[in-house]
């Protein structure tokens, strides 16, 4: 659990849906990699939308670059990386 990379999600301008997801994987993040790894179901119930609701932000959310999809071999999101923080030199 990652207070810090949440309070960075916090300052970042999203709608409303993007940013509670963006929170959620802020919340369950590594602060140091910024990795977690929930499933599509876990996140829907802590944002309390749907399943398809979640993979349609998570989606805007890569497009946008705030989160990295990681996957295994076969190709197939294993987890996450949140990319929240400001780069090096930035603040």
């Amino acid at each position: 659990m990652s207070h810090h990379l949440t309070n960075h999600a916090w300052e970042i301008e999203l709608r409303g849906l993007q940013k509670l997801v963006l929170l959620a994987l802020s919340h369950l993040a590594v602060q140091s990699s910024g990795t977690c790894h929930p499933s599509v179901r876990r996140l829907a119930f802590m944002c309390g939308v749907s399943d398809s609701c979640v993979r349609d932000q998570l989606d805007r959310l890569d497009e946008q670059g705030y989160v990295e999809r990681l996957a295994d071999p076969d190709g197939k999101t294993v987890g996450y990386r949140v990319l929240v923080l400001p780069p090096p030199g930035d603040a």
